[in-house]
Order: structure tokens, then sequence, then C-alpha cells
């Protein structure tokens, strides 16, 4: 098998990729509709043998990192509007950020319609290819095992994708061959039958991907994670006992365990167990010699690996723009610049809101210490009369006009979303100082995608949802007990508390509106907690339509021979 991490490949476009993704387009009308291929590879000869199967599977990893999790455009939204559009999060500035009003950013034309729709279907249409080929006679694998892995991993894919675009959409068109040709009759699946078929994906997936032990590459999918995705879905058809035994496979399999003592490369420094799990280099079981036991599924973004990256430009978009405050009563800049020790070069686009740091009111959980979320810092400018003070509770700064919120230059730092006093050496401008190069908005690090916590956290909502309030109880306080957190009693356990026990645990990793949408509960969160859309800072009003994002419009009118129909609330 190849090293997928480290393995550098030209993408395999297929002609099927341009159709239903919206990525053609002109100025002529008439060029714009030729339906006309000028590049492709044919599946009959691009793949004949494992290598190049392992090649496709590489792409499916890649389209997903950086297409599906990331698409870090932060100015408009990407894979970001579906974290801080919700109850946990807000954008700080009204017009150029995307989804600060639902009502007047979420419409059929917008590329929020647009551009989940296309990455999503990307993925999907590689699945297709690798799955309609790879039980040809006449490819070579080294073995049966070689290939049912690899066909498990690509059936968890479409899986994944169709799961999530069911979430935002609803029903969408069940699309599982590839396509031979542009195709203009797509019609929609229920959302009912969407998620039947990444159930019957993931169960075959859950059947032939690898055990953990099995694995010498980080990042690659397991059985685990199949069993990971399929409680979520069985959760989502109402399956609750699946739910429950699917979960139940991976907390009970002894290779993996919430992390509970302090680990990995900066286990001596200041900090606790949580502030761990998302410093560089601990997200990993091997490159961490199999520490981290929490960790499902990672995406490899990390810094000066090959195949790897510099993260998404998280510290960025949610550090806030701390460093060009200046003093209330000099003017003086408070700070030298942007350093390492708060977070570097943030610009705030993106804040949380009051009901997400009011979480944190049981002061024993760690989840909300000084190391995980920090909220306030000393001026380090000398020259400023204000050097030393802790800029909040000294009132030094006069909030920027741009804003009602003051939120882009000031508010907490949640330091999962950047390496403070962790960045790598080379982009550090100043190592006397700390002030860090402008290269420093990245993250450096990677990625969960699902971690133990969350299954924990899946399973208990399928036993609330079951009428199991005790055990549903115990999950929750299982988690709450490694963040030092008073437990809950079972009769204080509701979907509310557990959308909030997801907050505290997994905030600005979940996709927290993709969350919301799967219980229909984003209309009701957002209304009650952005401040954006509750009145506190505007008023606009998030609608219970919302709950579903629109079918992109041009898709419509891209299927001529067939209806696709748009979501309510959108013509």
């Amino acid at each position: 098998m190849l090293n997928f991490k480290y393995i550098t490949m030209k993408k395999i476009y297929i002609i099927a990729t341009i159709v239903l993704t919206g990525i053609l387009s002109s100025c002529n009308e008439e060029e714009f509709l030729k339906e006309e291929a000028y590049d492709f590879y044919e599946a009959e000869v691009s793949y004949v043998n494992q290598e190049q199967f392992d090649a496709a599977v590489v792409n499916l990893y890649s389209s997903t990192s950086y297409n599906v999790m990331w698409n870090g455009d932060y100015y408009n939204g990407g894979a970001y509007a579906l974290q801080y559009a919700s109850d946990m999060s807000f954008a700080t500035q009204w017009l150029t950020v995307g989804l600060s009003s639902f009502t007047d950013f979420l419409i059929p034309e917008s590329r929020f319609a647009l551009d989940y729709w296309k990455n999503y279907y990307k993925v999907i249409f590689d699945a297709n290819v690798i799955l309609e080929k790879i039980d040809d006679e006449n490819v070579d694998f080294d073995s049966e095992a070689n290939r049912l892995a690899i066909k498990a991993e690509a059936s968890f894919f479409r899986a994944y994708m169709y799961m999530k675009l069911a979430h935002i959409y609803g029903g969408v068109p069940l699309i599982l061959e590839p396509a031979s040709g542009p195709k203009r009759d797509y019609v929609r699946a229920s959302r009912g039958e969407v998620y039947q078929q990444a159930i019957i994906d993931a169960e075959f997936a859950a059947a032939n991907l690898p055990h953990v032990t099995e694995l010498e590459q980080d990042g690659r999918l397991t059985e685990a994670a199949a069993n990971h995705l399929l409680t979520e879905l069985y959760i989502t058809v109402g399956d609750y006992d699946a739910a429950i035994a699917a979960a139940s496979l991976v907390i009970n399999d002894p290779s993996y365990a919430l992390m509970t003592e302090r680990f990995g490369n900066r286990k001596d420094d200041p900090g606790d167990v949580y502030y761990d799990l998302f410093v560089r280099d601990n997200q990993n079981r091997n490159s961490m010699g199999g520490l981290n036991t929490e960790a499902i599924w990672v995406a490899q973004y990390e810094y000066q690996t090959e195949g790897g990256g510099t993260g998404m430009n998280s510290a960025f978009t949610f550090t806030p723009q701390y460093w060009s405050l200046e003093g209330k009563s000099d003017g003086v800049p408070l700070f030298i610049g942007p350093t390492e020790k708060y977070g570097g070069p943030g610009v705030g686009i993106i804040a949380p809101t009051t009901y997400f740091l009011g979480l944190f009111n049981d002061v024993s959980d760690i989840r909300g210490s000084e190391y995980n979320i920090i909220h306030d810092i000393p001026a380090d400018n000398p020259a400023s009369s204000y050097y030393g003070q802790n800029i909040v509770e000294s009132d030094a700064y006069t909030l920027p006009n741009w804003d009602e919120s003051g939120k882009r230059t000031w508010s907490a730092i949640i330091t999962k979303m950047t390496p403070i006093n962790n960045f790598p050496d080379d982009v550090i401008e100043d190592s006397s100082t700390g002030l860090i190069w402008w290269l420093g908005q990245n993250s450096f690090r990677d990625h969960y995608y699902m971690r133990l916590s969350e299954t924990y956290l899946l399973r208990a909502e399928a036993y609330l949802r079951n009428g199991e309030n005790i055990m549903a109880a115990s999950d929750i306080n299982t988690v709450r007990a490694r963040a030092h957190a008073t437990p809950v009693s079972p009769e204080d356990v509701d979907i509310d508390y557990i959308l909030d026990e997801r907050s505290r645990e997994l905030y600005y990793e979940e996709a927290r509106v993709l969350t919301l949408m799967r219980m229909g509960k984003l209309a009701e969160r957002v209304q009650k907690y952005d401040p954006k859309h509750n009145g506190e800072l505007h008023n606009f009003q998030i609608q219970e339509y919302h709950n579903l994002f629109p079918i992109p419009q041009s898709e419509i009118e891209r299927n001529t021979e067939a209806v696709l129909e748009q979501n309510p609330g959108y013509n």
C-alpha cells in the first residue's frame, strides 16, 4: 500500500466532476451550454493496478481535507460557516463575512448554497469511479484484503458525504455510478433514502476497514471511524439500538480510551490534558508512539511534513486583533505586535457568543481553564502607560467604530485554534520578543475529524432518545470526569443539555451548524444565542426554513430535463 500522507500525485479528474457541481462558467451563454469534455482520464486505463487505486484513494483524503473540512475562505464562509453561524460563535463583521445574516446571505444564488454541494459531490464522484472499477477481474491487486480495504475507504467517503449533504439540504440526488457524460435529469431522493444509502456504504466500510492496530499510517480510516459514522447515521434515522451498538464497538475497544493524563511533547509545560489534545504533534497515534488513544480519525495537515501543510487559517480567523489596540488615554499601542504568547496575527473575524462562554460556570471544568480559553491579557508594550495591565480589567482601550460588538479587536482567545507558545520556529520574526510573521495566521497542526469523546456523546444522545436517561448521563459523565467537571444528574439530561455538553467538549472542532441541522434546531438555537439574530446587535431573523440550505439555483437551472425541486421557503 502507498503511504497516502507522503505521496505526490496528479489528481484524477473524471468527466462527472463537471456535471452537477456548477464549475462551468462563461460570459457567452452559447459557449456555456456546450457539453463537451476536453480532457479527462478514461477509467479503463487509469484503474488497472493497485498503485492507481491507491492514488485515487489519496485523492479522496486530499479532497476531504482541503475542500470539505477546510475550504478556508474565512471572509465568505467555506467550512467555517458551519462553525460560526451557530449558537456558539458569530461573524464580527456584517458586510464582509457571509452568513452574518441568514436572510440576506443564505439564498439559492449564494456561494453557501453551492460550495458544500459541489465539494461534497466531487468526493462522491471520485468514490463512484473507484467503486465501479475495483471489482474488475482484470485489476491487479496485491491481495484480496487490499482490494476490500480500498473499496471500504471509497464506501466510507461516499457515506460521509451523503450524510453531510442530507444534513444540509435534506433529500439530494443519489448518484451511485460514474457519469459517462453530461446529465441534465437529476431528481432528489428523499432525505431518508439518502441516509439509508449512507448506512449501506458505512456498514460495508465497518465490516472491511482495518482495525487501528493494523495501520502504520496516521490519518487512514479504520473500522472505528466507520462505526462512529454509523452511530450518527443510526441516530438520524431513529434506530437508537443500532446506534448504541455501533458506538459501543468503539468505546469498548481496548485500543481506544479518553486521555486522562498529561501527554505529548509539551506535557511538562503549564497546562492540562485537554490542552494537550490540541498541541502540535499530539493528534496522531503513531507519531506519538500510540499515546493518543482518543483520536479516531485525524486530518493530516502537520507542518513541515511531506504531503502536509500549514493547517487551517484558524489562528487568523478566531484570534482577536488585539495587537491593534491603543491605550484609551494616550493613544499608544498596547502591544508590541502579534506575538507567540497571544496567538499570533489574528484579525478576529469570528468570535464566541456569550452563551458559549457562559457554559463554563463550573470552575473545575478544565475545558474552560486559562490554558484553553484566555479571557484577558496584559499589555506588553513598555511604551504604553497601561503596560502590564490586563486590557479588559483596566478598560484600557476604546471599542472600534466598525462593529458595535468590539469583538474583532477583543474576544476570548480559544487556544485550540492557535498554537499559543507553540509556533514553528520559522514563523517567528523575533525570538527575543516572540513576534510572529503573517504566516503565523495558520494552525500548523493536524485536526480531528472524529474523537472518542464525541462517540460517548453520540451514544448518550442515542440512550436519551431511547428513553434511557441513566445511561445517557453515565456517558456524559465519563466525558465530564475527564474534564474534572461536576457530574450531571439523569433528570437534568435532555437534548439541549447534550448540545451544551457538545459545545463544552467539541467547540470549534465539530461543524456545529451540521449538528444543529441534523437535530432540526438551527433556527431555534441561533435565534436564542447569536447576538446578530436575537436583537442584541442586529435583528437578522433566521427563519425555520433555514434549518435546510437552499438547493443551488445554478443546479436547478442546469437540470433542464427534470425538475430539481427547491427547498421550502426559498422560492
